[in-house]
């Protein structure tokens, strides 16, 4: 009889040699009975597969396999195909996990503490330039566990990116009744996904919890790649949510309409940011801000968006993109905390 699985663990992989095993490793230190690690491997030009094949050699529960497809969206749906737990949860191969908390997670996730569509958690930011690791903490570590939807305009109160697919731990039931893939050949998928879960309703817990360590600055990521691309299949995803959810009887529409317009208006520091040539094709992608801004609840939305009739996309652009530049130069000390276990103090140095 075929063993059951109450989580599977979906984890990509491409070009990732330098950070790979780390990854695994924080997640290895788990209990993981009960649940499985599907790595699901890309076309890799370092040694990234080989990785993967000795880790699925040396442990029964974790399976490789080739996407069909390229990206990572692609990889994602493979990864879903191929899953037989009753949740999933996603990580990309160049972060890490807190195993600690994550341990703890897994053990509310198989007593039932955690029985629902979605599960909702805080999560740290690490910019390996820096050494900064970063607190995203939008549900907060004072705050009990909360049950239901009610929770998520209070967790909106602050101008955070709540879309990252690894803060989420989902039903997979909930996922093919509502036939919620991936969107591919897109950039900023994320978005577009979370849109999807939460148009849903899925029934949801919000829990502290923070055990992923998103990490940024390590310069081949698409993330630390700002580019005519990136920023083209942003504003396209953006507007499509934004689209979705005015045309929706969601009952938090307008607060997560107004984080996505923020999340619209910080990109525009990217038209001045990639190549000189894409700057007028990125300008152009703006040409229907009026309509994307309007009807905000957010004042700094509105703010801006009196910003740009004044002043113009370009030179508000160039104002956003001074903004974003001092704020990186405040960022000078790491944050000063306790940590939970040896996996920071170690990534610091990785």
């Amino acid at each position: 009889m075929a063993r059951n699985i109450f989580l599977s663990i979906v984890i990509p992989v491409y070009n990732v040699e330098p950070y790979l095993e780390y990854c695994l490793t924080s997640v290895l230190s788990c209990d993981l009975s009960g649940c499985e690690m599907i790595l699901v491997l890309g076309s890799s030009t370092d040694k990234s597969n080989d990785i993967c094949l000795k880790y699925e050699r040396g442990y029964p529960f974790i399976h490789s396999l080739y996407q069909n497809g390229t990206g990572l969206s692609n990889a994602r749906n493979c990864g879903m195909e191929a899953a037989r737990g009753e949740y999933l949860l996603f990580l990309d191969s160049d972060d890490y996990v807190d195993s600690k908390r994550l341990d703890t997670v897994i053990a509310e996730l198989r007593d039932g503490t955690f029985f629902a569509d979605l599960v909702v958690t805080d999560f740290y930011r690490l910019d390996r330039r820096t050494n900064l690791l970063t607190q995203f903490f939008q549900i907060g570590a004072d705050t009990p566990l909360q049950y239901g939807m009610d929770f998520l305009p209070n967790m909106l109160q602050k101008r955070q990116c709540f879309w990252n697919v690894w803060r989420y731990i989902y039903r997979r039931s909930f996922l093919e009744r509502h036939g919620i893939r991936f969107l591919e050949n897109r950039l900023s998928e994320d978005i577009d996904f979370t849109t999807s879960v939460l148009l849903a309703e899925p029934e949801t817990v919000f829990s502290h919890s923070p055990f992923y360590v998103y990490t940024v600055g390590r310069g081949e990521s698409l993330m630390d790649r700002p580019g005519f691309k990136r920023l083209s299949d942003t504003v396209f995803i953006l507007q499509s949510a934004i689209e979705r959810l005015r045309n929706s009887d969601f009952r938090y529409v307008p607060q997560l309409i107004a984080q996505y317009q923020f999340e619209y208006i910080l990109n525009l520091a990217l038209t001045v940011e990639i190549d000189a040539e894409d700057r007028e094709k990125a300008l152009a992608l703006y040409e229907d801000w009026s309509g994307v801004l309007s009807g905000s609840i957010d004042p700094v939305v509105r703010g801006i968006s009196c910003v740009i009739k004044a002043v113009g996309r370009k030179c508000t652009g160039y104002i956003l993109h001074v903004l974003k530049q001092l704020r990186r130069c405040l960022r000078k000390h790491p944050l000063k905390e306790k940590k939970t276990d040896d996996y920071y103090q170690n990534a610091l140095s990785h």
